[in-house]
């Protein structure tokens, strides 16, 4: 099976770690088509604000913002409690070297080349694309806490994670954004 193709199994493990049932926890392929399909509509968004945005390199950052997943699986937030102060560092070193795998299968260098960029590119976020595809991200996970509850999750179960994300967005300047975030704030609020 190719890497992209496992992601469809591997089950996002955030949610796991917060109690949303394993047949309902949706899969890393799950979550890069949503975000990537939420960062293409921020960016239409944005261009019709008259922003400059290169919609095919947005597209490309997230399509593959989680491919590492593949060999990595989801490594949470939660999980990364256990391993202390360095478990941000673990997690981007396991995740790059499994980057590092992936893209060693493409032989043409120019392909390899142009993704380890775009890798970078996210990672920095210093790019207008690379904030689109972060901030979409984070606008998938709210989105994805409104889904669970309309399933029968309560609410308090991922209010810990909706307050952490929410505020994460808040800075974003964006006005895109800006205005996805209120439309779930006032999703949220309005769940009982």
């Amino acid at each position: 099976m190719s890497s992209v193709g496992r992601l469809k199994a591997i089950p996002r493990s955030g949610w796991v770690s917060h109690g949303v049932g394993i047949q309902e926890v949706e899969s890393v392929a799950d979550h890069s088509y949503s975000t990537s399909t939420l960062a293409m509509f921020l960016g239409d968004m944005e261009l019709g604000r008259g922003r400059r945005i290169d919609v095919e390199r947005l597209l490309r950052l997230g399509l593959l913002h989680d491919l590492a997943e593949a060999l990595t699986f989801d490594i949470s937030k939660s999980y990364l409690e256990y391993l202390g102060r360095e478990g941000e560092a673990i997690k981007r070193e396991v995740e790059q070297a499994a980057w590092e795998h992936i893209i060693k299968g493409i032989e043409k260098t120019s392909i390899r080349l142009k993704y380890a960029r775009l890798l970078a590119e996210f990672d920095e976020e210093e790019t207008l694309e690379a904030q689109i595809v972060h901030a979409a991200d984070r606008l998938d996970i709210l989105y994805q806490i409104i889904e669970y509850h309309r399933r029968g999750y309560p609410k308090e179960m991922l209010a810990d994670l909706w307050a952490s994300t929410n505020r994460s967005l808040m800075h974003v300047r964006l006005s895109s954004v800006r205005k996805l975030r209120r439309i779930a704030v006032r999703r949220y609020k309005a769940m009982k």
